[in-house]
């Protein structure tokens, strides 16, 4: 779906994935991102910022298999979290194109017979304009609405499909169990 900035935006994000190391490309996406936000060029599809009751919504924008990428707008309803969950792999880009989103990263500490151990690391409200990203091995975080009572909404850029993640889940003792979830769209 294409609508006012999201040209700009894909045209972009091809670009900078045929940098030559992830790094090279996380950072010019998450420019090049920023940018656009800030400039408001970006439009999305009404029906893309309405947040979906008892789960954060993903919205599928733009995914190009050629070139192994795709891009997915998340509504985050008041007090709509993720538990501490990894990206497979993945590497990726999150920008706030709307409110405001806490995000706490994590460093997996121990993991031992199917228990994983995490220490908080960095945490940040992430507002308007303002864009991170993961590259693994450093990809464990949690992302939660920071507005309240209104809506938030954040692009992110992942380089592939993600269809599914780890999720963990804490135990009485402190550690946590992994899970497997399948990630689908909301329409």
């Amino acid at each position: 779906m294409t609508t006012p900035g999201t040209a700009e935006l894909i045209r972009l994000v091809d670009d900078a994935v045929s940098r030559d190391s992830v790094s090279e490309t996380v950072e010019a996406i998450k420019g090049s991102l920023c940018k656009l936000i800030r400039s408001s060029q970006i439009e999305l599809p009404a029906e893309f910022t309405e947040p979906v009751d008892g789960h954060y919504a993903r919205r599928l924008l733009h995914i190009n298999d050629d070139l192994g990428y795709s891009i997915v707008v998340m509504t985050w309803g008041p007090g709509q979290k993720t538990p501490i969950h990894d990206h497979s792999g993945m590497w990726c880009v999150e920008g706030v194109w709307g409110g405001s989103i806490d995000v706490q990263q994590y460093e997996l500490t121990e993991e031992k017979a199917g228990h994983f151990r995490f220490e908080p690391r960095n945490s940040y409200e992430a507002g308007v304009g303002s864009a991170g990203c993961l590259i693994p091995p450093y990809e464990y975080h949690s992302i939660s609405n920071a507005c309240g009572d209104r809506p938030a909404v954040s692009l992110h850029i992942y380089g592939g499909e993600m269809k599914c993640c780890s999720v963990f889940v804490k135990q009485p003792n402190g550690s946590f169990k992994r899970a497997e979830r399948q990630l689908g769209y909301d329409n």
